[in-house]
Parts: structure tokens; sequence; C-alpha cells
């Protein structure tokens, strides 16, 4: 019984409830405010009446704005991209274009692929490679296949919100972005030569990176997740190298991501 009249109220609030509530709250502090504009005579009372109007007015934008169902869910979140990562993964595997991506700039408009190599490629290799803006990479000896990075929309919404990477200070800006900006993780990122290390704690999509790995452990470097994605985007945008995800380890309290710049 207690489950059904939950489930109704659950329904109740999908359905549009919330706004009506909010549209009902926000009528009757209006209604209370010309009355008291009305019979406003300085009285306690009379304050007392504004007061609650002003609170009832304020309630029902709360209920408007704020409410818990205008958000999705993080484990609803990750079920809706983890299939999309997986197939793009299924498809790039019958291609046989299995190796390790290589995060690029494309043009002069901020624009950043990943190119999956169909063969192993040297370090020479890699620093030759201009992705093209088309799907496939046809030229030069070099083949493969240029993407649209899995964490590019995050890095968009990164740059949207007012975000600069610079080669100065660029530890900094991306753990102010994904830690503060956008409360993704809790990030420690340090940098080595030709390498950057960063650290991730308390991931908001920590379900969607375990499904990768358990999945096959080779997306984290092919592709990577949206985040393990944006970063490398950042470190691009930042430093305008080429940048490949080269190792990620789960050490069971954190997750730690090399990346390597060429």
């Amino acid at each position: 019984m207690a489950d059904s009249v939950q489930n109704r109220i659950k329904g109740f609030m999908r359905s549009g409830g919330m706004s009506s509530i909010a549209m009902a709250f926000a009528l009757f502090g209006a209604v209370l405010l010309i009355m008291w504009w009305a019979t406003n005579d300085g009285s306690t009372m009379s304050m007392l009446m504004a007061l609650s109007a002003i609170s009832i007015i304020l309630l029902s934008i709360m209920l408007f704005f704020f409410s818990p169902y205008t958000y999705i869910r993080d484990d609803i979140c990750d079920s809706m991209m983890v299939s999309n990562l997986l197939s793009l993964n299924s498809m790039l595997s019958s291609l046989l274009v299995v190796q390790p991506g290589i995060y690029a700039p494309v043009g002069n408009d901020g624009a950043i692929k990943v190119f999956i190599p169909a063969s192993s490629l040297s370090d020479e290799d890699v620093s030759g490679i201009s992705p093209g803006v088309d799907v496939f990479y046809t030229r030069g000896s070099v083949k493969g296949i240029s993407l649209l990075p899995p964490g590019y929309g995050l890095f968009r919404n990164a740059v949207e919100m007012g975000a600069v990477f610079t080669g100065e200070g660029l530890e900094g800006e991306i753990k102010d972005v994904l830690e503060n900006g956008m409360e993704l993780a809790s990030l420690s990122v340090s940098n080595e030569g030709d390498r950057v290390t960063v650290l991730m704690r308390n991931m908001a999509n920590a379900g969607l990176c375990n499904s990768i790995r358990k999945a096959d452990p080779a997306i984290c470097t092919r592709m990577g997740c949206p985040i393990c994605s944006s970063i490398a985007c950042m470190l691009v945008s930042g430093t305008g190298r080429k940048v490949r995800i080269e190792k990620v380890e789960d050490t069971g309290k954190a997750l730690m991501v090399t990346f390597r710049l060429f």
C-alpha cells in the first residue's frame, strides 16, 4: 500500500504536478500580497501578512525551478551513455581499428578530434599526424579513423562557462573546472615532462567508468570515458600538442590516468 502511494506521488510529480503546485502557491501568495496592500495599516498583523505572502511566493519559485525531478540521477545518465560508447567500440573493433587514440587540434577554430590509427604508430608517426575534419583519414601512409571525442561536449561546456586553458597553470585550470565548475570529481593534477597524471576521487560517473572497464578496458585508452576524454581535450587546447591517454589505473580509492603529450 505504501509503495503504491509513493509511486502515485512520484508519477504526479513527473507529470507536471510540481509545476501546478508551484503556480497555486504563487497565486495564493499574490492574493495575500494584494490583501496586505489593500488593508495595510502599519500594524504587526499587517506586517506578518506581508512576510507570509513573500515567503509563499519564494516557496513557489523554489518548487518551480529547483524541483529534484528537474535533474537526472547519475546512474540513469550513465546508463544512457554507456551503450553508445560500447556500440562505437564494437564498430571500431569490427573494423580492426583498436590502437590507442591520439587527440589533436583540427584547424584554427579550436575543434579537436581523436584519431584512432589502424596500426601501431611510432612517436615520429604520431608527430606527423594531422587528422582531417571528415570521419575517415586517408592522407599519407598513416591510416585510421578521426572521430569527435566522447568528452568534447564537456570540454565545450567548460569553454562556454568561461574556462580558458593555457600553458601556464593548466593543471590548476583543469582541476578548477572539473572539481569546482562541474563538480564531477576531486582532482589532483601533476605534470612531469611530457606526461600529465590526473588522480580522480569521488567521481560523479564512477558507475559509467566501471561499466566501460568491465566491458573492455582498452576503451579507456582508445577513446576514453567522457571525463578522461574531456581532460585530453583540455590538454590539447592548453598546449596545442597532441595527447594520448596512455594508462588508466584503478587504485581502489582513486582512478589514476596518465596522459602523454607529443
